[in-house]
C-alpha cells in the first residue's frame, strides 16, 4: 500500500536539495512503463493507424498521456523567488562544534535547558539557509562545503521534529524550541526558496497550535510558491493529529476555510498539493461553520472536487477520503449520504476500470503492472478508507458516520461492494504468469457488480444537504 498522507518526499528535500525541481520542473507521480517510455518512431506510426476514426484516445493512452501531463509542474512564484536577491538574517550568530548533539540530548531531557543555546542554534541555521554565497553554491554546483552547509541548517531545523522518538521527548525544551522557531520563522518565510522550504519543513512536522495562524497565513499569501503552501497544508494537518480536541473550534473553522480557499484558488495547482490541502481538511473534522453549521459547507466542497471530471483521481480519491473523516454534529439536519456514496462508488469504477485495461499481460502495448500497483493503492488507501474509516480518527468513515438514517443499507452496500473490488485488485498486483488473467477476471467481475447496482440505484436527488448544491450524477460507466 502507499502511504500517500506521510509526507516522506517533502521530509527528504533538504537531501540533494531537490527543491530546485520546484523551479524547473517537479516530478509528481510514478514512471510509465519502460515500453511506454521506450517508444519509437515506428511503433508510434503504428499507433497512429491504429486510432479510433473519431480521434479518441483508447484508456491505456489517456492513462498515460493524463501522467504526463501532470508529471512535471513549473511554479512561476517560486521561479521568481529564485532569481531574487535576500538579505542574509542573523550573519554574526555562531554556535560551538556538536551543538547538534546538545540539542538532541537536551530535547531528549538528558541535558540543561539552555534557551539561549537554542535560541542561537536556530538563528544560526537561518544565517546559512540566507548566505549568499551557499545559496549561489547549490544553484551553481559549486563548493561542495557550501552546499552541505545549506544542507545542515535545514537537518538543524529539523532535529527536534525528525530525530527524537516522542516517548523520549522532553515537554519544556519542545515549547522553547518550538517558540524560538515560530518567531525566526516570519523572516525566513520572505527570504530565499530555499529557506523557505527549509523552515516550511520544520513548521510541517511541529504539530504545535501556536503554529497554527502562521500556517494560515503562508496559505493565504498569493507571494508563497505552492511547494509552501502544500507544506502549510501538511503542518495543519499534524497540529489537528496531534493537538485533538486542544486545538480550538475557532482554529479548526479558520484553518478549514483557509484550505478551501487554496483549493479554490489553485485548480491548476500539482495534484499532490490538492491531496495534502484536502488530507488536511479532512483531518480537521469540520462539516460546516459555526455561521452556517446546517448548510455542510465544507462537506459541498469535498463533493465538488469529487465528482469533478476535470480533477485528478488522486485529489478526487482525496477527497472522497476527507469527506468520509467528516464529524455529523448531533441533531444535524439530514443528509444525502447515498448521493455521497454514489460519488465515491463512480470513482471507484473509474480508477478500476483503467486497471482492467492496463492490465492484460496479452495486450503488451498497455501492459503496465507498476501503473497498476499505483492505481490498486489508490483504491485501497483513500477510496475504501472514506467508507470503512481510518483508526486515528475515531467513528470516522461513511458508514460509521451519525445520522445515516434511510441512507445506512445504500451506504453499507457501496461499501461492501467496494471492498470486493479492493480485495480482487490486490490479488491481481500479486499474482503471476497464468494467474494473472483469472486474477483480472475476477476484477472485472467485482467493477461490473459494482457498477450494476450504482446504474440501478442512481439517488433522486443530487443535493447532499437540502437547497444546497446540485451535483450531477453520471452514469457509472
Amino acid at each position: 500500500m502507499i502511504d500517500a498522507i506521510a509526507p516522506a518526499w517533502a521530509r527528504n528535500l533538504s537531501q540533494g536539495l531537490a527543491l530546485l525541481l520546484v523551479v524547473g520542473g517537479l516530478g509528481l507521480l510514478p514512471p510509465l512503463s519502460a515500453r511506454a517510455q521506450q517508444e519509437d518512431d515506428q511503433t508510434n506510426g503504428e499507433a497512429n493507424q491504429e486510432a479510433p476514426a473519431d480521434g479518441e484516445l483508447t484508456p491505456e493512452k489517456q492513462d498515460e498521456q493524463e501522467v504526463l501531463a501532470d508529471s512535471i509542474f513549473v511554479d512561476p512564484v517560486a521561479a521568481s523567488i529564485m532569481r531574487g536577491r535576500y538579505d542574509q538574517l542573523h550573519s554574526s550568530v555562531l554556535v560551538p562544534p556538536n551543538t547538534d548533539r546538545t540539542i538532541i540530548q537536551m530535547a531528549q531531557g538528558a541535558s540543561r535547558l539552555d534557551a539561549g543555546l537554542i535560541d542561537r542554534f536556530i538563528k544560526y541555521a537561518a544565517r546559512q539557509l540566507t548566505d549568499h554565497d551557499n545559496i549561489d553554491a547549490v544553484a551553481s554546483g559549486g563548493q561542495q562545503s557550501r552546499i552541505q552547509s545549506i544542507q545542515d541548517a535545514g537537518k538543524y531545523l529539523m532535529l527536534p521534529y525528525s530525530e527524537i522518538p516522542k516517548n523520549q521527548q522532553d515537554r519544556r525544551f519542545y515549547q522553547e524550541f518550538n517558540a524560538r522557531l515560530l518567531g525566526v520563522a516570519p523572516d525566513l518565510l520572505k527570504n530565499h526558496l530555499y529557506a523557505r522550504v527549509q523552515v516550511m519543513q520544520a513548521l510541517s512536522r511541529m504539530g504545535d497550535p501556536a503554529a497554527v495562524n502562521l500556517l494560515i497565513a503562508q496559505l493565504r499569501d498569493p507571494e508563497q510558491p505552492l511547494i509552501v503552501k502544500q507544506l502549510a497544508a501538511e503542518g495543519i494537518r499534524r497540529v489537528a493529529v496531534e493537538a485533538g480536541d486542544s486545538l480550538s473550534t475557532a482554529d479548526r473553522e479558520t484553518a478549514a476555510n483557509a484550505l478551501v480557499e487554496f483549493l479554490r484558488d489553485n485548480p491548476d495547482a500539482y495534484w499532490l498539493s490538492h491531496a495534502r490541502a484536502l488530507q488536511a481538511l479532512g483531518t480537521l473534522r469540520r462539516i460546516s461553520g459555526v455561521e452556517n453549521r446546517d448548510q455542510a459547507v465544507f462537506a459541498n466542497e469535498l463533493l465538488a472536487v469529487l465528482s469533478s471530471e476535470d480533477r485528478r483521481p488522486e485529489s478526487r480519491a482525496w477527497a472522497a477520503w476527507a469527506l468520509g473523516m467528516l464529524e455529523v454534529p448531533p441533531n444535524y439536519p439530514q443528509l444525502n449520504f447515498s448521493l455521497a456514496a454514489y460519488q465515491i462508488g463512480s470513482l471507484a469504477v473509474e480508477i478500476g476500470q483503467r486497471i482492467v485495461d492496463l492490465s492484460d499481460p496479452r495486450e503488451l502495448e498497455a501492459y503496465n503492472p507498476e501503473r497498476v500497483k499505483y492505481l490498486t493503492a489508490l483504491i485501497v488507501a483513500p477510496v475504501f478508507s472514506s467508507l470503512d474509516g481510518a483508526p486515528e480518527l475515531r467513528g470516522s468513515g461513511l458508514r460509521n458516520t451519525r445520522g445515516l438514517g434511510p441512507h445506512q443499507q445504500y451506504v453499507v452496500r457501496v461499501h461492501q461492494l467496494i471492498r470486493q473490488l479492493a480485495v480482487s485488485s490486490v490479488e491481481l498486483t500479486n499474482a503471476r504468469g497464468a494467474q494473472i488473467i483469472a486474477a483480472r477476471d475476477r476484477v472485472i467481475g467485482r467493477l461490473n457488480e459494482l457498477r450494476t447496482f450504482l446504474n440501478e440505484n442512481r439517488p433522486e436527488d443530487g443535493t447532499f444537504i437540502a437547497g444546497g448544491q446540485e451535483f450531477a450524477l453520471q452514469d457509472a460507466s
